[in-house]
């Protein structure tokens, strides 16, 4: 096929006149090439191709009555007269521009309306703008570029200066020197008209009514249950759909309260709201009154129970307890716990030990005295002997018998002198001389200081 084909071609383009002989000639050579179907299906196409071609070349070189215009060209209006010269441009020649394939220029805008003219200028395919420095009367202002116009009726517009708003709508003063002639342009969208219930957890709040604003921040208010209480505050499920802030709407937990001395916090209500020590908290054994013959304890593990009963907070009181010997109740003690001498009495000197040098007191005089020291309980030795002895009514022992005067003793004070600042008290025997051959009572004794009979 390659051999002849060019030259096939060649001649259909040369000869179309005789273009059925050829085609029919070659085809017949075709067909004693045995070829299959496919390929001489090829050579067809090729075939009407190249005829379609020479035609259409034919038709072009005739007129542009048969040539259809590019896109956005209309045919002149003599198109079926003009005959284009060989190798012109034929959508010069037979056809003209419309405003579609048009471009405008600064301060002019397309208009759709003009896409179907024929035109290539702005005057004719566009609008003119009316430009942002158009001179437009007081409380009027430019419609600016986008707009279409060339007059102050076009090109001007109020202004919302003299705009009023109402029904809802707030004056907007930042908006005033802008073009504007709605309430949406030129005003600002009170509270009333947001939908607060549109949101869950918020109503309607009346003093918000008049109030510009577009949120629930402005216009409404908020339910409980929107809330984040603080730490140890919880909502009351009844004030859920409450209004409120945190102050009306979070109680307190007894988890942040403080339970006062002798009390101690109940630990099954720490979630439970309260606020006092009679909802958050327990007595312990500090706060329970002992009766009877109990007293309150003192012992720390008993005084921390919340077992409010005697066995639990309660000792055995000094009121119950009977003394060892030698020992005596302590005064001011007996409502007091305890269930020891040490406790609940106080010694005496009979159970005390006097230091050498010393011996007890007069045991008649001084056995049932408090006191466990020797300055309280032991005097001198050699003080036996005022023992059983009485002060005599009468100055002197020279005036007692010889019955009375083995039992009494006198007592003199020396007083303070140089560097002694202290009276010294001195107790003396009484003695009968009668052994002397004198029979009479004397002042002779030894002079004994810090006996019992002396104090």
């Amino acid at each position: 096929l390659k051999p002849f084909w060019p030259r096939l071609y060649a001649q259909i383009r040369r000869h179309s006149a005789s273009l059925r002989a050829i085609c029919i000639r070659n085809i017949h050579r075709l067909s004693k090439m045995k070829l299959d179907m496919i390929t001489l299906a090829s050579v067809f196409v090729a075939i009407t191709h190249a005829v379609k071609m020479t035609k259409e070349d034919a038709a072009t070189m005739a007129s542009c009555e048969s040539y259809t215009c590019a896109t956005g060209w209309h045919p002149k209006s003599d198109f079926n007269s003009i005959t284009p010269a060989a190798g012109s441009d034929m959508n010069a020649e037979c056809c003209e521009a419309t405003c579609s394939v048009w471009t405008c220029g600064p301060n002019y805008l397309p208009n759709q309306e003009y896409a179907s003219n024929v035109g290539a200028s702005d005057q004719v395919c566009c609008d003119r703008t009316c430009m942002d420095d158009y001179q437009c009367p007081v409380n009027h202002t430019t419609r600016g570029p986008e707009a279409r116009g060339a007059s102050v009726e076009e090109c001007c517009g109020p202004t919302c200066r003299i705009f009023t708003c109402e029904d809802g709508w707030l004056e907007e003063p930042s908006v005033a020197k802008k073009l504007g002639e709605t309430s949406e342009a030129c005003c600002a969208a009170s509270c009333s008209f947001f939908n607060c219930s549109a949101v869950p957890g918020y109503v309607q709040n009346p003093a918000a009514l008049h109030l510009k604003g577009n949120d629930t921040a402005t216009c409404c208010n908020t339910q409980c249950f929107l809330l984040t209480c603080p730490a140890k505050f919880q909502i009351p499920e009844e004030l859920n759909e409450t209004v409120g802030n945190l102050s009306s709407c979070c109680a307190p937990t007894c988890a942040q309260f403080t339970c006062p001395s002798g009390y101690v916090s109940a630990s099954s209500k720490t979630t439970d709201f309260g606020n006092s020590t009679s909802e958050c908290c327990l007595a312990t054994c500090t706060t329970y009154t002992c009766l009877g013959d109990w007293a309150n304890s003192t012992d720390a593990g008993k005084l921390r129970s919340t077992n409010l009963t005697d066995e639990a907070c309660c000792e055995p009181s000094c009121q119950v307890f009977t003394c060892s010997a030698g020992y005596v109740a302590k005064e001011g003690v007996s409502a007091d716990a305890g269930n020891s001498d040490s406790v609940c009495c106080d010694a005496t000197c009979s159970v005390h030990t006097c230091s050498s040098g010393l011996r007890k007191r007069n045991e008649t005089i001084f056995n049932n005295t408090i006191g466990d020291t020797d300055a309280i309980c032991c005097e001198p030795s050699g003080c036996e002997v005022f023992d059983n002895r009485t002060l005599p009514q009468v100055e002197g022992c020279n005036s007692l018998s010889e019955d009375a005067c083995e039992s009494r003793y006198m007592l003199f004070t020396r007083l303070a002198t140089g560097d002694n600042r202290t009276n010294t008290t001195f107790a003396v025997p009484c003695q009968w001389w009668g052994a002397k051959g004198m029979p009479i009572c004397r002042n002779t004794g030894a002079a004994l200081v810090g006996c019992t009979v002396s104090l």
